[in-house]
């Protein structure tokens, strides 16, 4: 994944091109100097051939004193100079043997082949510093004016981008009557993005709504007839006589209804973020929302003949916690330590910031560990019944309070789920 902003990405592709650009630019010019050197020097040359050639008396001292070697069949070659003369062609030719520089020009006149030779080291040195000092200022200075410009141009492209960026960032999902956001935007391709955003932002918002809307009539319609449930217990209760058996079947359909109204707002608050338990209606000490949850699944566990106990290793935190959604997170977790577990024993261990909940029951495969708690991720061993939600859920009650949600299982020894508060 590319980490690079796009304004940088902008600024980068600008510079490679000024490279490239510049580079090819200060290439050509270096060339082009050459050969127009290399042309002008042949000139010149030629005519200074012609010239002692015609008027002879010139001595060989003088010459020497312009920078001049003339050589010919009768003149013995310089033994510094002699072995650039093998096999010289016509015309100019240049030779650079560090630290001299010299230049041939070998020309047959009447008969007669001639080579003149000059001197250039300290011109040529002076010349070839001077152009190449010229040229490499000129290439990164180049260079520098390519990233400038290319910085200026990027903050003028994404300039429109941030600007969308930030008007988004503004919007509210649950604001009504808002301006659409396309119609800041000129119609060029930043403005179908803002329409595509636009119309996608209205799609989510629509779908949040309706979501919203059937969320509080099926909460609603849910409380009302558990409601009716609760009350008619209560009134059933009241007529019949404590250890009776049909009290007891009242009791359960009571606590059932109990515990449905408590999923129901436990459900709602982390399906909707926002909404989060700042002001929960309940709230407990761990020790006391352990007690609770241990009195409300022990009838079941003890219908299997399965030996479940509370257990304190250490003195619990003081602090108030939201009662209904973490009776809703041990709810699922000793659900499935119920349906998992066909013998031996269940606990709920409580530390100074944490419960855990331990069974011997059946345990999780190693390679589905790391699945189980996703939803609709469900084990070979689930029961047919179960959906794979439970844990997904105790996840994201445990997201939604800040809390840690931690697996600890060895398959056919058991499981350990502990939710760090």
């Amino acid at each position: 994944m590319n980490k690079v902003s796009i304004r940088w990405r902008i600024v980068i592709a600008f510079t490679l091109i000024t490279l490239f650009v510049a580079g090819a630019f200060t290439l050509g010019i270096y060339k082009i100097v050459h050969a127009m050197e290399d042309e002008l020097l042949s000139q010149e040359m030629h005519a200074k051939l012609s010239l002692i050639v015609v008027n002879p008396v010139r001595s060989d001292s003088t010459l020497r004193k312009l920078g001049l070697h003339l050589f010919s069949a009768d003149t013995p070659a310089d033994p510094n100079i002699s072995k650039y003369l093998v096999n010289l062609k016509p015309g100019f030719t240049e030779v650079e043997a560090s630290p001299y520089s010299y230049y041939f020009y070998r020309q047959t006149i009447d008969g007669q082949d001639y080579i003149l030779v000059q001197d250039q080291s300290m011109y040529e040195d002076g010349f070839e510093r001077n152009l190449f000092i010229a040229l490499k200022s000129g290439f990164l200075l180049t260079v520098l004016l390519g990233i400038l410009v290319g910085w200026l141009l990027a903050r003028q492209i994404i300039s429109p981008i941030i600007r969308l960026s930030e008007v988004f960032s503004r919007r509210k999902l649950d604001t009504l009557g808002e301006e659409p956001i396309a119609s800041k935007f000129s119609q060029d391709e930043i403005g179908r993005v803002a329409q595509a955003f636009e119309d996608a932002y209205a799609s989510i918002k629509d779908a949040l709504w309706r979501e919203r809307l059937f969320t509080s009539d099926v909460s609603h319609e849910f409380r009302s007839g558990l409601m009716i449930i609760s009350s008619s217990c209560e009134l059933l209760m009241q007529a019949r006589e404590k250890g009776t058996s049909d009290y007891e079947r009242i009791e359960r359909i009571a606590r059932a209804s109990q515990e449905m109204q408590q999923l129901i707002e436990s459900l709602l608050i982390v399906a909707r973020a926002e909404y989060t338990a700042i002001n929960p209606t309940k709230t407990q000490t761990l020790e006391q929302i352990a007690q609770e949850a241990f009195q409300r699944w022990q009838p079941g566990f003890g219908e299997k003949n399965i030996i479940f106990s509370l257990i304190k290793k250490q003195a619990p935190e003081s602090r108030l916690l939201n009662a209904d959604l973490l009776l809703t997170a041990l709810s699922n977790l000793l659900k499935n330590a119920l349906n998992y577990t066909h013998s031996g024993k269940v606990e709920i261990i409580i530390n100074q910031a944490s419960i855990s909940v331990v069974d011997t029951g059946i345990g999780i495969d190693f390679d589905q560990q790391s699945q189980v708690l996703r939803p609709f991720i469900r084990g070979n061993e689930l029961p047919l019944d179960g959906l794979g939600m439970g844990l997904s859920l105790v996840q994201r009650i445990c997201e939604n309070q800040g809390w840690r949600l931690s697996l600890f299982s060895e398959p056919g020894r058991g499981s350990t789920f502990t939710i760090n508060l």
